[in-house]
């Protein structure tokens, strides 16, 4: 998947992905710009070309290097690795802002419930968000992070070719049904930076500052806390995160002192929660949404009947 496109498309090797995305583009083009002279490449693709298909693709790899669009996809390429790599900044940046302002300066009590809120709260709806979107067929199931990667790419791009590279991308993925996992890839692999970035900033502020927590409520009696907390916490504490005792809880109110053990116990709840409800659905949707992708490309074909093929016949 990664072959350069300069390299020539001989009859016994595999086509490479970029050699697909540079046919796509060059058919776009054409039916935008009209037909390119062509005369001499469809010769060297008739000489060399094993089947209609291969022809096709050799017709594009001349046409690419003719026109400068395989160093024009080449460029692209830089680019959308440019604006993942500002994205992935950005991540680690959301994740250590994030987590400083949920644990705060260590000054006033930490509201367990606004803490969790501030760690998780955005992450699991956007995360359930995507969960509803694949399970329905009807929906594209579209994440924001990959949207937005994918429009930071198209204004990255320069000049009229440039622009094509995207649309030819989105276009044969779409046709195969890789473009939406390989989105979801991208958006899972930014949200796991993101906690990850939080689950590091909260060890390293846990371990150098001294927090006391408690819960709050006006509505809710201790019972219900008591229930949630419970519920939240069986998944980390078979996982080995520690989890308060009923007692604990229930003397977690902020009305009472509690010894520093009972901080510690907290601590652990809320780094168990972190990583069981925040980072591994993430990690494990990661690799899903990688392995269908890969899978998908894997399977990428020419249909020679598609419009500004089938001309060519």
């Amino acid at each position: 998947m990664v072959n350069s496109v300069h390299a020539p498309v001989r009859p016994d090797e595999p086509v490479s992905f970029r050699q697909y995305w540079l046919a796509e583009a060059i058919r776009l083009r054409e039916s935008q710009w009209g037909p390119l002279q062509d005369s001499h490449e469809i010769r060297r693709a008739r000489a060399l070309g094993k089947n209609f298909a291969h022809r096709l693709l050799l017709r594009a790899h001349f046409l690419g290097q003719r026109e400068g669009m395989d160093a024009t996809l080449q460029q692209w390429l830089h680019g959308a690795r440019l604006a993942l790599l500002v994205m992935l900044a950005v991540a680690v940046i959301a994740g250590i802002t994030a987590a400083a302002g949920a644990l705060g300066d260590g000054n006033r009590q930490v509201n367990l419930v606004i803490a969790l809120a501030a760690l998780l709260g955005l992450n699991t709806l956007t995360f359930l968000f995507w969960l509803v979107g694949t399970v329905l067929p009807t929906s594209n199931a579209r994440t924001l992070l990959g949207d937005v990667w994918l429009w930071l790419t198209q204004k990255l791009a320069r000049g009229p070719q440039a622009v094509l590279m995207p649309r030819a991308l989105a276009g044969m993925l779409s046709r195969h049904r890789a473009l939406r996992p390989l989105l979801g890839a991208i958006s899972h692999g930014l949200w796991s930076i993101v906690l990850f970035a939080m689950l590091l900033t909260l060890l390293a502020l846990l371990s150098a500052r001294r927090y006391t927590f408690s819960w709050e409520t006006t509505l809710l009696s201790p019972d219900a806390f008591v229930h949630f907390t419970r519920i939240l916490g069986w998944l980390p504490q078979k996982l080995g995160f520690s989890v308060p005792p009923e007692a604990i809880i229930r003397a977690s109110d902020g009305l009472q002192s509690l010894p520093d053990t009972a901080h510690a116990q907290w601590s652990g709840w809320l780094l168990g929660c972190l990583v069981c409800y925040g980072l591994a659905p993430r990690l494990i949707a990661l690799a899903g949404t990688v392995i269908a992708a890969r899978r998908r490309i894997q399977r990428l074909r020419l249909d020679p009947n598609m419009p500004g093929y089938i001309e060519l016949r």
